[in-house]
């Protein structure tokens, strides 16, 4: 195989009170990266679209981080020329993951690896760590395995839920940026009792929800006391988007990831727009334009597109 093209669906880190614990896929929005085989080696990037100011270094790249990972994990003499396009939207969707992990699994397929998934999660979250200032892997997760994901960054280890096939997921991502270094230095040092058993119920039952299939007990359980508080403010209208969300009839609404997009859950497609309408209502009451997707869960994780 001389080239290969990989697409990597975007994810919701968190997903509210699964603090660096639980991850989930997006549908229809990601990065592809097409890998072709060069005689000389290591890795370079020949070109990037979908997206302005990202360096093609290699080395400043998360896609190219983890190309060079993969490559030196299987000890490859030869080298890879790396095209990216940007698909993600806006900050706090797993961009920078989805080019780790598309990168990742476009290397290995081209020189035929036996890897799992599972073994590459670790190689793409080498780049995402260089760049986001820690190890983490509730984006890097459900984007290679796609669905909601159980992520353990101590152990290095994901697993893969399950799919919530009835799930509507409103996103409303704002036209300006909040990169994950300055968002977890709001991050709380101490938190109490109270928070920390709440959010580990809200989260013990999410992963209940997915194996149940039950959407709304899913929904419903988006319910984050330590991290939210501290990072609203961060984010220029998150309260009244949040407000209007619920109001609308969303099941939950948070912060997706590190922000500063805004993530809401339902299962009635009607109820969909309106919630959509109203994120973006709460965010024209503070000056701010922001973008609305409605979307699903991506089944799939990280594959070989034509």
């Amino acid at each position: 195989m001389k080239k290969v093209t990989v697409f990597a669906p975007a994810s919701i880190g968190n997903i509210g009170p699964g603090f660096d614990l639980l991850g989930m896929a997006i549908a229809n929005m990601g990065d592809t990266v097409t890998a072709t085989r060069v005689r000389q080696s290591g890795v370079t990037i020949s070109k990037i679209t979908g997206a302005q100011g990202l360096s093609n270094h290699p080395d400043q790249n998360t896609a190219g981080i983890s190309a060079q990972a993969v490559l030196s994990h299987l000890t490859i003499k030869e080298g890879v020329d790396l095209v990216l396009h940007k698909g993600v939207l806006g900050t706090g969707l797993g961009s920078s993951a989805a080019s780790a992990v598309a990168a990742a699994f476009a290397v290995h397929l081209l020189f035929e690896g036996k890897l799992e998934k599972t073994e590459l999660i670790p190689l793409a979250a080498i780049a995402e760590s260089k760049v986001s200032g820690g190890f983490f892997l509730d984006n890097i997760g459900p984007s290679m395995m796609g669905g909601v994901t159980w992520n353990n960054a101590i152990t290095k280890e994901v697993c893969s839920l399950g799919v919530l096939d009835k799930a509507i997921v409103v996103l409303a991502v704002p036209d300006f940026s909040l990169l994950t270094r300055e968002s977890r230095k709001a991050l709380p040092k101490l938190i109490t009792m109270e928070q920390f058993i709440s959010n580990m119920a809200y989260a013990s039952m999410m992963a209940w929800a997915v194996a149940k299939k039950d959407v709304r007990r899913f929904g419903q359980s988006i319910h984050d006391l330590v991290a939210e508080p501290v990072r609203a403010p961060l984010i220029k209208g998150f309260d009244a988007v949040k407000k209007g969300a619920i109001e609308a009839g969303a099941l939950g609404c948070s912060i997706s990831g590190a922000g500063a997009s805004v993530f809401a859950m339902t299962d009635d497609p009607k109820k969909a727009r309106k919630i959509g309408a109203a994120m973006r209502a709460g965010f024209c009451q503070h000056k701010v334009m922001a973008k609305i997707v409605i979307t699903t869960i991506d089944k799939k994780g990280a594959r070989e597109v034509s």
